[in-house]
């Protein structure tokens, strides 16, 4: 992590103390939801009230922020709906993958409280240890709303092997790869990011991921999922080339009420090119022998 580019990511990336919020238990309790308040221009710093109540030891500070467009003058994009290829970025990061920005997922009483933990345990400056901050990947669909560069290459089908999209992303060196088959691997055990299965339904890309393990997190902040998490992104390029749209649908009936849907955008920026994330080399977010995150 060698420019300040990714040292400020970074901070945005491991979600460090929130800020100010104002929470409410009523509302929530009487069937409200989270109540998201937004702070700052065009949204670029988000609060949640997750119970909207007055406890404090609750807050949760999220960015909208927007990566920006590509400069003028940059490589114009493919028009073509089915080339993905190239460069990426997202247009914000989010701590909570909920239904909508700054939200929880539908997550279960016994797993909603085990996300209260996390977050008061943050705000008392003694944050928990997740995949991430013992440099594993992410898992899905955290990775994809990573503040940091994508870049997609897509290969045709060779030597008896089907054509494939891979997603090389520069956070902790996530790799992902979308098969573009109906036949699954009856030897793939599970893993952080699991099996990619994926197929075009006109010019959407649709891929569903199964067979992950349950060492990773929905989301930054810590909402449970487990091995039998699915989860089914349709990836659809603008007519113009320049935004993807990914739309990902969660599944998992052991965590959450229901599956829900949310939204994650990325911008094509050709001028921005994936470096080297060597996390176990510089670890600044080691995790002690208590699962606690000591923060340098």
């Amino acid at each position: 992590m060698r420019d300040s580019r990714k040292l400020g990511r970074l901070a945005l990336c491991c979600g460090l103390a929130g800020f100010g919020l104002m929470m409410a238990a009523e509302a929530f309790a009487q069937g409200g939801g989270p109540v998201l308040v937004e702070t700052g221009a065009q949204g670029k710093r988000r609060t949640v009230n997750l119970y909207n109540g007055p406890d404090r030891t609750l807050e949760v500070n999220t960015s909208d922020g927007d990566s920006g467009p590509a400069p003028t003058g940059a490589q114009a994009p493919s028009l073509d709906p089915h080339d993905l290829s190239g460069h990426w970025l997202n247009y914000g990061h989010r701590t909570l993958f909920g239904p909508e920005g700054g939200m929880p997922p539908p997550l279960k009483p016994k797993y909603m409280a085990v996300l209260e933990k996390r977050i008061r345990n943050k705000n008392k400056g003694i944050p928990e240890g997740d995949a991430s901050t013992q440099c594993f990947p992410h898992g899905t669909p955290r990775a994809f709303d990573s503040p940091y560069p994508v870049e997609i290459i897509e290969s045709p089908a060779s030597h008896g092997a089907p054509a494939q999209i891979t997603v090389l992303m520069e956070t902790l060196h996530n790799i992902r790869r979308f098969y573009l088959t109906d036949k699954h691997f009856p030897n793939m055990g599970e893993s952080f990011l699991g099996e990619s299965i994926a197929h075009w339904e006109g010019d959407t890309l649709v891929v569903h991921t199964t067979k992950m393990n349950n060492r990773t997190q929905i989301d930054d902040e810590g909402s449970a999922h487990s091995t039998q998490e699915s989860v089914v992104e349709h990836i659809h390029k603008s007519g113009d080339g320049k935004t993807l749209e990914i739309l990902s649908t969660v599944t998992d009936p052991v965590t959450l009420v229901h599956p829900y849907t949310f939204r994650v955008a990325l911008h094509w920026r050709p001028d921005i090119k994936t470096q080297e994330y060597v996390c176990e080399e510089n670890n600044r977010n080691t995790v002690d022998a208590n699962g606690i995150t000591q923060a340098k």
